[in-house]
């Protein structure tokens, strides 16, 4: 199974990079089909759990904060951490995926994030990508579809792919693979999201914006 160091080289590595994924995920289609991945996932971890903190997760941020439900040490009765985890990275996944429509202006520009810096109606996307560093995320995210599609079925997809670090371009290619149909789209979901997080963590870091010379 791969690990952290093969994320350290990104996908996503300009503004430009940013505003035309923004553009490609800010389509309806595109959030319904991104929002539909997490039910997917939910359905195929078969973590009933899972599934009901997620639906509950919405009343336990307002009692703790991210930071919190993020650390592991926090004690809630009757509730396993790594569950709870699980349910708030989907939970805040699903507001970051109907977000992004908010950053792409009438003309289908991005918005300089200097205009939004200090708007208030960005204050949830700043608290969610300052509570979860961007490896943690992927990685977690990761390793729950991992979990949903089983170790066997990974091994396979990898062989196939021949790229622990896989793209959509590659993943399409394997669509018509009769082994790996079961989850395919879960895959192809993953490798989505991925960019997606990639591309709002890079547009949310200041230094990306900074053009003057030193």
């Amino acid at each position: 199974m791969r690990n952290k160091e093969t994320r350290k080289e990104r996908i996503i590595n300009s503004i430009e990079m940013v505003e035309t994924s923004f553009k490609l995920l800010s389509d309806k289609r595109q959030i319904d089909e991104l929002n539909k991945g997490i039910f997917q996932l939910l359905g195929k971890l078969g973590n009933s759990e899972v599934t009901e903190l997620f639906d509950r997760y919405p009343r336990l941020i307002q009692k703790y904060s991210s930071r919190e439900l993020f650390s592991g040490n926090i004690e809630i009765p009757n509730i396993d951490s790594a569950n709870l985890k699980i349910a708030g990275l989907l939970t805040y996944l699903q507001f970051l995926i109907s977000s992004i429509p908010d950053f792409i202006d009438q003309s289908g520009r991005i918005i300089p994030a200097d205009e939004i810096k200090n708007d208030k109606s960005y204050q949830a996307e700043h608290y969610i990508i300052n509570s979860i560093p961007l490896d943690d995320y992927i990685e977690d995210l990761f390793l729950t579809v991992v979990s949903a599609t089983g170790e066997e079925y990974y091994r396979k997809f990898i062989e196939k792919t021949g790229n622990p670090d896989f793209t959509i371009d590659e993943i399409q290619k394997l669509e018509n693979d009769t082994e790996l149909q079961e989850h395919i789209d879960l895959m192809i979901w993953f490798a989505l999201v991925r960019i997606l997080l990639e591309s709002l963590y890079f547009y949310f870091n200041p230094e990306n914006h900074n053009t003057k010379n030193p």
